[in-house]
């Protein structure tokens, strides 16, 4: 993963780990991967990849040779962009206007008006696929502009880049799409979930946020013998004061059970008053072994 400055823009947000960078990053595939099907269906073989995600922030998207497409989310204040480069974005248009063969423009212009409803043929599904990868909730794409200036006022947040190559006949080149870190923020706590979720399965060691997320839930300790078989025939003949053998050694401990899972061998004493369950040893179930 790339910085593109030197001051970290993420000082002061959730770190992007190794782990959730992975995660990020498995995300932006299915992402190309989509995107490729949609890019093929309009202007036939093409292939994106996804390049490394970089750390920066939405002005930083919009160069003096970009195309930028500003897409609006509903239910978020701040917007994300798609940058193009604009080389890429005419010789793509002249593909879905008929052209045979894609080639870059020998002059490069801003994109009229028309060419940008045209470009945006390709860019809605992208945006589309993004914000249903992304839980940005429903998304649609708004003006081009083509500088930094004539993006919308805002303080310059940061925000994650996921850089897609695009290569269609003899033409590549590269569309980013920018998205803030407000707008990632119901991705990014499901990240936090999963990356939770696996930490806790690598090791007996209870992980905080799991205990934190479990700690409201009631769960019933059952401590007694080994299951113990009787013949159903028996049990309605069953009296107060009959006596039921067991195959119990006087020897053995008792178990501890969280409904059918086998957790801990367990000594019955007393203190004072009360008969409590002494823990003798965990039992370790899943290598097979007591």
């Amino acid at each position: 993963m790339s910085v593109r400055s030197e001051g970290n823009p993420f000082q002061q947000a959730r770190p992007l780990n190794a782990e959730r960078a992975q995660l990020f990053m498995r995300t932006g595939e299915t992402l190309a991967e989509q995107f490729e099907e949609e890019v093929a269906r309009w202007v036939g073989e093409s292939t994106v990849r996804l390049q490394p995600i970089e750390m920066t922030t939405i002005p930083d998207l919009a160069q003096p040779d970009t195309d930028v497409a500003i897409v609006k989310a509903s239910y978020h204040l701040t917007h994300a962009v798609v940058a193009t480069e604009v080389g890429l974005a005419l010789a793509l248009v002249s593909v879905l206007c008929g052209g045979m063969v894609a080639q870059f423009p020998g002059e490069l212009r801003p994109l009229s008006r028309l060419e940008m409803g045209v470009f945006d043929l390709l860019l809605a599904p992208l945006v589309n696929l993004t914000g249903e990868l992304f839980s940005l909730g429903p998304v649609e794409l708004g003006n081009h502009v083509t500088n930094a200036s004539a993006l919308p006022d805002s303080k310059p947040e940061p925000a994650i880049a996921l850089p897609l190559q695009l290569t269609v006949g003899n033409v590549e080149g590269r569309v980013t799409l920018g998205l803030t870190l407000g707008q990632l923020q119901a991705y990014s706590e499901d990240v936090d979930r999963r990356i939770a979720g696996r930490l806790a399965a690598r090791s007996h060691t209870p992980n905080i946020r799991t205990v934190r997320a479990v700690r409201p839930v009631p769960v019933d300790l059952i401590v007694g013998f080994e299951p113990m078989q009787v013949p159903a025939r028996h049990l309605a003949d069953l009296q107060v004061g009959d006596v039921l053998r067991t195959r119990q050694s006087v020897s053995k401990h008792l178990v501890a059970r969280v409904g059918s899972e086998r957790i801990f061998h367990v000594r019955a004493a007393q203190r004072g008053q009360r008969l409590v369950a002494e823990l003798i040893a965990r039992i370790e179930t899943d290598k097979g072994v007591e």
